[in-house]
């Protein structure tokens, strides 16, 4: 058991200095909670310690939906990734304003861009 507890200290705080990391350089963090070693139990008590906040965020536009909710800590961002039978895949725990993934990218905005423009000229506007 003491091992267990190390293991899942060590992630803690792997996970507090990226959040220092991020608060004093800007800089985003995300683990991957299947590839840190812990055994299935540890990641399970993981995700309960981090616990679920007030926030989600759902991507579901895809065969492989996402789901994101801040922990009860601001800042950190748990991501549930799901194949097209609704399975969880993987889980992320990711340090940052907001999933980096639920952004919107460059490509996105410039169509959103040219697609506000047609609807002012349509107007009138």
């Amino acid at each position: 058991m003491t091992n267990s507890l190390s293991n899942l200290q060590a992630v803690l705080n792997e996970l507090k200095n990226a959040m220092k990391d991020f608060r004093e350089q800007g800089n985003t963090y995300t683990l991957y909670v299947e590839k840190t070693g812990l055994s299935e139990s540890e990641q399970i008590e993981l995700l309960e310690t981090l616990g679920k906040g007030n926030i989600t965020i759902r991507f579901d536009e895809t065969d492989q939906p996402v789901e994101w909710f801040e922990s009860e800590f601001s800042g950190i961002w748990i991501g549930i990734y799901k194949n097209g039978r609704d399975d969880a895949i993987v889980h992320t725990i990711e340090v940052g304003r907001y999933p980096a993934v639920a952004g919107a990218f460059n490509e996105d905005i410039i169509e959103a861009e040219e697609e506000l423009q047609k609807y002012i000229d349509a107007a009138d506007l």
